[in-house]
């Protein structure tokens, strides 16, 4: 036997003992060959199952839709109302509730209720298959602006229909635009008045800028438009030593002078000029 025979000859335990360089075993090529057939295969299948699903698709879209479409048939209210009426809100959704679980116009919804005085913001969610959630986040009313409108806690005015509670609250009143102004100032006269007693019921702000306050014994107090916080500084300085002790005699006090305060009695008797 010659060497080159030797070479590719075959080994006592079986198989080839020298495989000539570049050469590739039968079974690797055999599984080079199926690789694209299988994959050929798998894509056919595929496109295959795509078409079947379209075709069911299709021919059951109306159930298909009626069941995950479904109309919404359970509202939850998120949290507890103190001034919307709840019952003013659910007739408000009862016109939308019909369209459709995908269909309903979140927006269209949140816009209605927004439009009630009470909710300052209304969150929307819907909850699958059936179910709104609505989130209503309200007013909060802190003051009377004029006759017919509220303050929230922003000095921002809405107009609700009033209720017997309402009127308990402090009386703001000033020119369109000055709502915010006229909070802050009634809250630090409010401050400045914590320690001798007097609660403001009423405060004003003329067009000119004047201010006046009504207390809650009645008590009137004319600021005026200048030195507005030194005049107040004092009136209570005043107060608290000479006026507490006749209040219920006093009708009125004017704050309008450079160095001194004016005091008008409920009874019939000359204006007095108390000094400085």
């Amino acid at each position: 036997m010659s060497r080159a025979t030797q070479k590719q000859g075959f080994s006592a335990h079986g198989g080839m003992r020298d495989i000539p360089r570049g050469a590739v075993p039968l079974q690797k090529q055999q599984e080079q060959a199926q690789g694209p057939a299988r994959k050929s295969r798998a894509g056919v299948l595929m496109v295959v199952l795509v078409l079947c699903m379209a075709v069911l698709v299709t021919q059951n879209r109306e159930q298909i839709n009626a069941y995950v479409n479904k109309p919404i048939r359970v509202v939850k209210m998120a949290n507890e109302l103190q001034r919307a009426n709840e019952g003013h809100i659910r007739a408000a959704l009862a016109a939308h509730l019909n369209a459709g679980f995908f269909a309903l116009d979140v927006r269209a919804i949140k816009e209605q209720l927004e439009a009630d005085p009470w909710i300052e913001k209304a969150v929307i969610t819907r909850i699958w298959p059936d179910t709104l959630s609505v989130g209503i986040t309200e007013e909060l009313a802190i003051a009377r602006w004029g006759d017919q409108h509220l303050l929230n806690q922003y000095g921002e005015s809405f107009a609700p229909e009033l209720q017997s509670d309402d009127f308990t609250l402090p009386l703001l009143r000033g020119p369109e635009g000055m709502e915010r102004k006229v909070m802050e100032q009634y809250q630090v006269f409010s401050q400045m008045l914590s320690d001798t007693g007097l609660r403001v019921r009423e405060i004003a702000l003329s067009d000119r800028g004047s201010w006046t306050l009504r207390m809650e014994n009645d008590l009137q107090v004319s600021i005026g438009r200048n030195d507005v916080m030194e005049r107040m500084e004092r009136f209570v300085t005043f107060y608290s030593r000479h006026l507490f002790a006749q209040l219920e005699e006093i009708e009125a006090v004017d704050l309008r002078y450079s160095n001194g305060i004016s005091i008008r009695n409920k009874t019939v008797m000359p204006a007095g000029v108390a000094s400085k």
